[in-house]
């Protein structure tokens, strides 16, 4: 695990910077009458990024140098680069399958089909953990934005 942690870590705290440097600066907008400007909050997450990724990268850096390992290996597990890559392909379907509904009314299935398959089974967790966020995102986007589009 020393390994994957260094280069996860590495790749939360590069796509911090990337966001700092690049998406933020560029994306986030101007409002001058607002009383909170447009990139504090996305700027705070992607500080919190780069300092937690950060510190598994130098957590994972530090038990490499302990056990002598290298960075890189050239032993491919095919069954391990497939279970990691499996939920890329579930939200890619999900994302397709959205395009043509509402999130608001996929979402929880979306969510809930997730925890099941990563192998939560009390309802109660598959319940809540699926529904609540669609609910507050339905609340957010209609009636405090009054955006109505969700």
């Amino acid at each position: 695990m020393p390994r994957s942690d260094f280069w996860s870590g590495l790749a939360v705290a590069a796509f911090g910077l990337l966001a700092l440097l690049w998406a933020i600066p560029n994306y986030a907008g101007s409002n001058p009458f607002a009383q909170m400007p447009p990139e504090l909050v996305p700027g705070i997450g992607a500080w919190l990024m780069v300092i937690c990724g950060g510190i598994i990268a130098l957590k994972g850096l530090v038990q490499l140098l302990r056990e002598r390992l290298t960075l890189v290996t050239t032993e491919l597990s095919w069954a391990a680069i497939g279970w990691a890559a499996w939920p890329f392909l579930y939200v890619g379907v999900a994302i397709w399958f959205m395009s043509f509904i509402k999130i608001t009314w996929f979402g929880a299935f979306l969510i809930a089909g997730m925890l099941i398959l990563l192998g939560e089974r009390r309802w109660y967790m598959i319940l809540g953990c699926s529904v609540v966020p669609v609910v507050l995102l339905y609340v957010l986007s209609v009636y405090m934005m009054r955006v109505g589009v969700v």
